[in-house]
């Protein structure tokens, strides 16, 4: 109970404060749920399944993270779609994102510039009746003495805005994003206390590119930068591609001695062409270490590689006018 109320407390704090969202160690598979300027930049339509299991191993305390992500090209009107959904679990408290978007991308002679917005929602579920107060009676009442802390399942909803923009050049991807950009409030504890939850506002910038080493193999740096201006933290990767069909990457995340979290190996795999399976393994480096064993995630992303068909109309000539 001691690392529930551990985590609750630096997710919502006491009384309620801002919560920033999840990190990912796969997110360069995943950028249309950091950056719907994303959609439509590129060929294929994509539809990616995330899974990670955070910190393993801590005592009574469940933290993990699902998400579903869809893009899809616009060719006509040189736009894109995306769409986001994200189920957050992190001890007691459960956070559901649902998104979309549309982006538009501009052709500037080789060069690419995508920009885009997306709308949606975050539903909030906060269960009190497995918290313990410091100062709670829990004898012959179950009682916080708390009005911040609901006594039994307490949920809200908040907004969710997005903007994006993102520059392409052959084989290098700059993007710059803010996601949570209301800041969206919802009350998640007793009716008749005023404390929110606070969605902060998150940026994110973050830059890629690949450099061709041989005809078998590629090599692509990845670093995504994330701030909400009182914290910042850093995630970056060196991915290795063999023949288009296998992946090792290293990464970390971090960038001092107060930001330092893990060391990460990734592996993946193109099962077929249109097929990808990634896996990685965070090794904490920071305080928890020790306190747990490390972190796991899971993706599949499915690419659809074919163009639309343009079919002309059948012709039909009027003898009158031949």
């Amino acid at each position: 109970m001691k690392n529930i109320l551990l985590v609750l407390s630096a997710c919502i704090g006491i009384p309620l404060i801002g919560q920033v969202e999840s990190n990912f160690s796969h997110f360069m598979l995943k950028p249309v749920s950091y950056n719907i300027a994303y959609a439509g930049a590129y060929e294929p339509i994509e539809v990616g399944v995330h899974y990670r299991n955070q910190w393993t191993g801590l005592t009574g305390t469940t933290l993990s993270t699902g998400s579903l992500d869809f893009s899809m090209p616009l060719h006509k009107i040189n736009s894109g779609i995306g769409l986001n959904m994200m189920y957050d679990v992190i001890g007691v408290q459960k956070n559901l994102y649902l998104s979309a978007g549309f982006a538009y991308q501009l052709k500037i002679k080789k060069a690419k510039l995508g920009m885009g917005i997306a709308g949606g929602i975050i539903q909030s579920t906060l269960y009190g009746n497995l918290l313990k107060a410091p100062e709670g009676d829990y004898n012959n009442n179950f009682d916080h003495r708390d009005p911040i802390i609901p006594l039994n399942k307490a949920s809200g909803i908040s907004p969710y805005f997005s903007v994006g923009l993102m520059f392409t050049y052959r084989k290098l991807q700059i993007a710059y994003s803010v996601t949570n950009l209301l800041e969206g409030k919802t009350i998640i504890a007793n009716p008749t206390n005023s404390k929110n939850l606070i969605f902060t506002r998150n940026h994110y910038a973050s830059i890629s590119y690949k450099f061709k080493l041989s005809k078998s193999l590629v090599l692509a740096p990845n670093i995504l930068f994330k701030t909400d201006f009182i914290e910042h933290q850093l995630d970056l990767n060196l991915m290795l591609a063999y023949k288009a069909k296998f992946d090792i990457g290293l990464g970390y995340r971090g960038y001092n001695k107060k930001s330092n979290e893990s060391v990460i190996v990734l592996l993946g795999m193109n099962l077929w062409k249109e097929l990808k399976v990634m896996y990685s393994y965070d090794i904490s480096t920071g305080k928890s270490f020790g306190s747990q064993y490390g972190s796991h995630e899971l993706s599949l992303v499915y690419k659809f590689n074919y163009k639309a068909k343009l079919i002309s109309p059948k012709i039909i000539y009027n003898p009158r006018f031949l």
